[in-house]
């Protein structure tokens, strides 16, 4: 599914006609991009995801509702981010852009791992077509060792780090302000390393065991840290680290340094509420898991007196 992704975004990005962040006056806040290749991608996996489902709900397999508003969610974030007027309002204002960024990586990931994708865009092919991509995820298959490779803590947090911290280097982050292939790779590997990120989190093929559960939830104050390191440094910075909105229309009196300021601040907010969240989630679990535990030992060692005070 990952290649599938890839090919599918890799062709209508290289057939696109070009695009950037351009501003629009007084339209900024009214502005609708329809990039027709954004929206033919939601519409295909779209389409395969809702296919797939009512394929599953007919037959009885996990078909749940809260998967369907799960995905839904997630296409939708996907779409406000680069269709709606906040593209636009990300020439302007690099608060905007940082919005744009955290609902790439924080929101619309996550949502779509919480609708357990795989399975019901398989369902969602044809039947050829389906045995064929079936047979790509089979357990000695390369696509399996590259999906379980990718989705191993130390590896999946690298990756999404170092593309995170490297877009955000001053070069980079110009180049992608300026021209639109650039801009675009860069919105995709932040989606991409990120799906990469929270898929050890939330596993939606498997169930952790609790020591799993341990291990993510430092996996996931790690990622925590850094992301305050970097926002951090974005928003304490004495100078002005993307000279583009130095030139920039301002918009509501907000000066560049104000806005810089408050870019780093919604990195910092957005990351650490959608980290701690997840870490709640993972703690709850493991204090779940121990009193499950602990009420089983006691109902055996309740049962084991009984039968010695039998005999």
């Amino acid at each position: 599914m990952i290649i599938l992704l890839l090919t599918t975004l890799f062709w209508i990005w290289s057939v696109a006609s070009a695009h950037a962040h351009i501003a629009a006056g007084d339209n900024v806040l009214t502005d609708w991009h329809w990039r027709w290749d954004v929206i033919a991608v939601l519409f295909i996996f779209g389409t395969l995801y809702v296919r797939g489902w009512l394929h599953l709900r007919k037959m009885g397999g996990e078909a749940k509702l809260s998967q369907l508003v799960f995905y839904a969610l997630a296409l939708g974030t996907i779409g406000c981010a680069l269709l709606s007027p906040l593209d636009d309002l990300a020439s302007y204002l690099l608060i905007a852009h940082m919005v744009q960024h955290q609902l790439l990586m924080m929101l619309a990931p996550p949502l779509i791992l919480l609708a357990n994708p795989i399975p019901v865009l398989l369902w969602g092919l044809g039947g050829s077509s389906r045995l064929q991509a079936g047979i790509f995820l089979t357990r000695h298959a390369m696509i399996r060792r590259v999906r379980d490779f990718l989705g191993w803590m130390p590896v999946a947090w690298s990756l999404y780090v170092i593309n995170l911290w490297a877009w955000h280097y001053p070069v980079l982050y110009q180049a992608a302000l300026q021209d639109p292939r650039i801009h675009d790779i860069e919105h995709i590997l932040f989606f991409l390393t990120a799906l990469v990120f929270w898929w050890p989190v939330l596993r939606p093929v498997s169930r952790p065991a609790p020591a799993q559960d341990a291990r993510r939830v430092l996996y996931l104050f790690l990622a925590s840290a850094q992301d305050t390191v970097l926002s951090g440094l974005i928003g304490l910075s004495s100078k002005i680290l993307y000279p583009h909105y130095e030139t920039a229309s301002r918009l509501w009196d907000l000066t560049p340094r104000e806005d810089q300021i408050g870019g780093g601040l919604v990195m910092f907010a957005v990351g650490s509420m959608t980290y701690l969240v997840a870490i709640l989630v993972l703690v709850n679990a493991l204090l779940s898991e121990g009193k499950r535990t602990r009420s089983t030992k006691r109902a055996l060692g309740d049962g084991a007196q009984k039968v010695e005070g039998r005999i």
